[in-house]
């Protein structure tokens, strides 16, 4: 029986991956002299921003991050697009009893950027960030667990991600996926196979209701 439901931050909660690769791009092109393509900005992902840039760029690390976050938070101000109803969502979960923790790969900064933002930064019981190592959401879901003291199998994860699903199934969790904003890739999520997706926030509500009653 579920008793939480942890919720991805970027693509999922809000539209703001198109935020975190213009911020990139705006700081690192002027870097290397050539535009970026979307695969480009990809394949640095994984460690947090502040990981990526002192892996790829250590002797301008520190100028770099501060651009990056003065654009990230400019940007973020230009496109207030949370995922229609998933707030209130939420929020009704909670009045359930049911426990929701924020699981991202994002950095501790531009996670505090967004969730300042929009103000809900209190909403989540526990929030868990991204590791400036590299990739480790699996650890961040298990980090979320003990913090909240509950097993595996009492959770969902919801992500957008089609690594999401395979962090969520490491860390023993139910793996959702989550396909309603354009930035999704739903082919990518359902070829690793996640125990439910969602094309709207009204689908998941509903897949909730099943389990824990209305949701009002």
């Amino acid at each position: 029986m579920l008793k939480a439901i942890f919720f991805d931050f970027d693509g999922t909660i809000a539209d703001t991956l198109p935020v975190c690769v213009d911020a990139f791009r705006q700081t690192v092109e002027p870097v290397v002299g050539r535009p970026l393509s979307l695969d480009d900005v990809r394949a640095y992902f994984g460690p947090t921003e502040e990981g990526i840039f002192v892996k790829h760029f250590p002797e301008r690390a520190e100028q770099m991050l501060k651009t990056y976050f003065e654009r990230y938070e400019a940007l973020q101000r230009e496109r207030p697009d949370l995922a229609p109803g998933v707030m209130d969502l939420i929020r009704a979960l909670k009045r359930k009893g049911v426990r929701v923790a924020l699981v991202t790969a994002k950095g501790p900064t531009s996670c505090k950027i967004s969730l300042d933002f929009y103000q809900i930064a209190d909403e989540f019981e526990t929030i868990e960030t991204g590791s400036p190592k590299g990739r480790a959401k699996a650890d961040s879901i298990a980090k979320a667990l003990a913090d909240l003291n509950l097993a595996p199998e009492e959770v969902a994860y919801v992500g957008d991600s089609p690594k999401d699903v395979v962090s969520s199934r490491k860390a023993g969790v139910a793996p959702w996926g989550a396909a309603w904003f354009e930035s999704a890739e739903p082919e990518k999520i359902l070829a690793n196979e996640p125990e439910e997706i969602f094309y709207a926030v009204d689908e998941l509500k509903a897949r909730l209701e099943r389990e824990f009653g209305p949701l009002d």
